[in-house]
């Protein structure tokens, strides 16, 4: 009995050993779980807190973001995707739909990027018609910057000119044989036209003519350009979008500078005009088959006063892009150092015919 007992006491003993030890181990669990739990809420107001902020800077990220799923459903991601989807909608467009470029909403432009992401595809939405409507008041202010330069380079053309009427009228006073007389003249005559070509330019460049503006098809002003130029029939050859409407006083002025100089560069020139609409705006390439223009000289080529012809002014290029800069539009040398100079001419299109243009035929 007495062993029995021992061992009673001795096991019961152990239990409550045990029991203790379970108890703190609970205890210890007990603590360690309130640890974590207290971990896991941190990290859950901090998670919460990044996908907030995230959120936020998304919203107002001032590019449109866009999610398309693999099922083609797309989810605006913020407000300015709403904004510019609602936008193309207006104009007929699924912004979310197109290919990466650029895509014209009326006066308004948007450049679309596409990501492709793990499952679905992100498209980003730019609103290019501020940073347009910028950059064009960035070339505005940028010009008085040149003033300086452009009034010495008046002076050094009106110059030369002058310098020749003078010398000639020199002569002239002591000349007596009648055959020396109207040579000096003529001489002089030469000098004041030229001086009078340089004057009409910059009144050109400094106020382009708006006042008699009227719109006709590109295949009207360009057979008006090679008229005005001189290039026979069959010199000019137009390719595509003929039918486009423009401008046509400011677009047959620019086409016919181009033109002089394509004669002037070769001897029978062979000159193609390609017409075509781009976001909303009419876009001609204008290249001849002459050697082209020098690298060097094409990042010049439209300043004032740049030519490399013996009696040129330099002007007729700067003239037209200040033409067309009036209009909205651009001028711009595409291949500068290859063979076959090509211009890019950019205007706005006429939405409307204006008064009927006086139709030309080029010459045989």
């Amino acid at each position: 009995m007495d062993v029995g007992a021992s061992e009673l006491q001795q096991g019961f003993a152990q239990f409550v050993a045990a029991a203790r030890e379970l108890e703190r181990s609970y205890a210890e669990l007990k603590a360690r779980t309130a640890a974590v739990d207290l971990q896991l809420q941190a990290s859950n107001r901090a998670l919460q807190a990044a996908l907030a902020e995230r959120e936020a800077i998304v919203a107002a990220l001032p590019l449109g973001l866009v999610t398309v799923r693999g099922d083609g459903e797309a989810r605006c991601c913020n407000r300015e995707a709403e904004r510019l989807c609602a936008l193309g909608t207006a104009h007929g467009v699924d912004l979310p739909r197109q290919g990466p470029g650029e895509v014209g909403l009326g006066d308004g432009l948007v450049r679309v990027r596409r990501v492709a992401l793990a499952d679905d595809e992100l498209v980003l939405l730019e609103d290019r018609s501020r940073v347009q409507e910028l950059e064009r008041e960035v070339d505005r202010l940028d010009r008085p910057a040149g003033l300086s330069e452009l009034a010495l380079g008046i002076a050094h053309e009106i110059k030369n000119p002058l310098n020749g009427v003078m010398g000639f009228a020199a002569l002239l006073e002591r000349a007596h044989d009648p055959a020396a007389t109207r040579r000096f003249a003529g001489k002089v005559v030469q000098g004041v036209r030229q001086v009078d070509e340089i004057v009409r330019a910059l009144l050109g460049f400094a106020r382009p003519d708006r006042t008699r503006a009227h719109t006709a098809t590109v295949a009207a002003i360009v057979a008006d350009a090679a008229l005005a130029a001189g290039l026979p029939a069959g010199r000019v050859q137009l390719q595509g979008q003929g039918d486009l409407r423009a401008d046509a006083d400011a677009l047959a002025r620019v086409l016919a500078n181009l033109f002089r100089n394509a004669a002037e560069a070769t001897p029978a020139p062979t000159v193609t005009v390609r017409a075509e609409a781009r976001h909303g705006r009419l876009e001609l390439l204008v290249r001849d088959d002459g050697p082209g223009v020098s690298a060097e000289l094409g990042r010049r080529v439209l300043e004032p006063f740049v030519s490399t012809k013996e009696r040129g002014t330099g002007l007729g290029l700067a003239l037209s892009q200040r033409v067309l800069a009036y209009l909205g539009g651009e001028l711009d040398l595409v291949n500068p150092g290859e063979p076959g100079a090509c211009f890019r001419v950019c205007l706005p299109m006429a939405a409307a015919a204006g008064p009927a243009p006086r139709r030309a035929e080029v010459p045989a």
